[in-house]
């Protein structure tokens, strides 16, 4: 189960970033709720990153909180810590127009590996006899990503803990630079292998559950039991005193499932439920604005609760309303071929980490134009940009 919500104590202000002409302060009440403010010349170049961070710290309850510590989101760094002032640093550069991929996500197992089958029928190979990336290749895509100034690596699709060096993958991570974050669908996992993952250096520990009928997510997933080794996944999980994110995707058939899904959630006692739009694919949309709405207002309503009940991140939030859609902005994906995607939906390849060093690939990324603006739905929503994906994805390409 997790933990009880402890009362806090009124924290004075604490210095959560510094340099010559520039002071980022946290301040925090005795109802938790935190206040970032920045002092110095330079105080307008944070000024846009902690207005929009203010906003939402004040209406929504954090994913978790301890004395010294407040954890605004499962996917986000803790505040104070060394990696939310890589964070700052990162957002004050966006302000100044100088972009860093501040998540960096990264495939280590071909097993139940959407993106990998893809790009092995692409090119006629037998995804299901090919060994998983080489230590090689991990570790050169989280030291490049990390100079490049990633705060958050995530090792992702398929269930990374079939990878049989994952926890070893964690422990690689500086986590002086940034937090880790990992999926699991369950499938080989235990409360040793989070009591493992936890001493690793771990912050997040990631199970999307499809539906609240087993079936349907078994279905999903492809195999029968994985509803089951998904809600232990989480009961481990937070066992081993990891945060704890249940995760589902939802498009216009879904959207109706948004509350039982949140009721498991809470039965269950995580930290926290994501709610990440279906991002379109080579085909077209599948969430439309009515949808989005209907999301925005359950975030909303869930997040301005007091209660213990589990807060709720959304990608409709997060990056339609709050810093734009991350993709080649500030997201950047690597895959089990070492390819370099905007995004893990986004099949388009920007160059190769073992053929060029990820800095050149992300400046190669940054120059495509539709990139350059803050943009509320997904970049595969326009036309030009979707054209040249499927052309690039085609068989012939």
């Amino acid at each position: 189960m997790k933990e009880p919500v402890k009362p806090v104590k009124p924290v004075n202000p604490v210095n959560v970033y510094d340099i010559p002409g520039l002071s980022v302060y946290m301040t925090r009440g005795d109802d938790g709720k935190i206040r970032l403010f920045g002092k110095g010349v330079l105080k307008f170049a944070a000024g846009p990153f902690l207005s929009t961070a203010n906003k939402h710290l004040a209406a929504e309850k954090p994913a978790k909180t301890t004395q010294d510590t407040v954890y605004p989101s499962a996917w986000l760094p803790p505040i104070p810590s060394p990696v939310f002032r890589r964070l700052v640093k990162a957002e004050i550069g966006t302000a100044l127009g100088v972009y860093v991929p501040e998540t960096v996500s990264i495939e280590v197992t071909r097993k139940y590996n959407a993106n990998a089958a893809r790009y092995a029928k692409k090119r006629g190979i037998d995804n299901a006899g090919l060994p998983d990336p080489p230590e090689t290749q991990i570790k050169k895509a989280v030291d490049e990503a990390l100079d490049k100034g990633a705060v958050v690596i995530t090792f992702t699709e398929g269930d990374p803990m079939l990878n049989e060096n994952i926890v070893e993958y964690v422990r690689y991570v500086d986590k002086e630079r940034a937090v880790v974050m990992a999926y699991t669908w369950g499938i080989d996992f235990s409360l040793e292998k989070a009591k493992q993952l936890k001493e690793a250096g771990l912050q997040t520990l990631l199970v999307s559950i499809y539906s609240t009928n087993p079936s349907e997510h078994d279905k999903k997933r492809g195999f029968e039991g994985a509803y089951d080794k998904a809600v232990e996944a989480i009961r481990y999980g937070l066992r081993a005193g990891l945060l704890v994110t249940m995760a589902t995707h939802v498009d216009s058939n879904r959207i109706g499932e948004l509350e039982g899904l949140w009721e498991l959630a809470k039965e269950l006692g995580v930290h926290e439920f994501s709610v990440w739009e279906s991002e379109p694919d080579l085909e077209g949309e599948k969430v439309n604005d009515g949808d989005r709405g209907i999301i925005t207002d359950f975030y909303k309503r869930i997040n301005a609760s007091n209660d213990d009940s589990p807060r709720v991140f959304s990608s409709t939030v997060f990056e339609g309303e709050m810093f734009g859609k991350m993709a080649g902005r500030r997201w950047a994906h690597v895959t089990a071929e070492g390819e370099v995607w905007p995004d893990p939906y986004i099949p388009l390849s920007y160059g190769n980490i073992n053929e060029e060093p990820f800095e050149k690939i992300w400046k190669r990324m940054r120059k495509e134009p539709v990139f350059q603006k803050k943009r509320r739905t997904h970049v595969l929503c326009d036309p030009a940009y979707l054209q040249k994906v499927r052309d690039a994805d085609s068989p012939s390409s």
